[in-house]
């Protein structure tokens, strides 16, 4: 990497660390992110990422997403090319639901290797900020 894009990859690195330790309850959690999942991305650009409050978390990488799970220790690699999109928004629909927005982002692998990152909106002012997500996961989709 030139210098340019070493200052990139770490300041992104940095930021998606900052993202997700603020939502980690443990020491061991935060040891887990600063150590193992920090030397797994070491060398690798992050585009973009999302985190969850039970620190769960999605790196989006250049051709491939990473999950991880301090709960369960896990990392996975799943290539863009087994990732798909589902998006089901329930406004348009005849029956009720308690879910008015579900925006899927799921690898076709093997069961319990399988990637299912889910955002659900049952509220309809949520609906713009999983929209959003939902459009930067296109984006990352049909990257060339």
């Amino acid at each position: 990497m030139s210098p340019d894009e070493m200052l990139a990859h770490e300041s992104t690195s940095q930021a998606f660390l900052d993202d997700i330790i603020g939502k980690l309850k443990t020491r061991r959690e935060k040891d887990w992110y600063n150590v193992d999942v920090k030397t797994v991305l070491d060398k690798t650009p992050i585009l973009s990422h999302e985190t969850r409050e039970n620190g769960d978390s999605l790196v989006f990488l250049n051709s491939s997403v990473m999950y991880f799970s301090p709960t369960t220790g896990r990392m996975q690699h799943f290539p863009r090319n087994l990732v798909h999109c589902f998006v089901d928004d329930y406004r348009m629909s005849e029956e009720k639901s308690d879910i008015v927005f579900r925006g899927e982002l799921f690898s076709v692998t093997p069961h319990e290797e399988q990637l299912c990152w889910i955002l659900e909106c049952a509220n309809e002012s949520n609906v713009p900020q999983a929209q959003a997500s939902v459009a930067k996961w296109m984006s990352w989709l049909n990257r060339k």
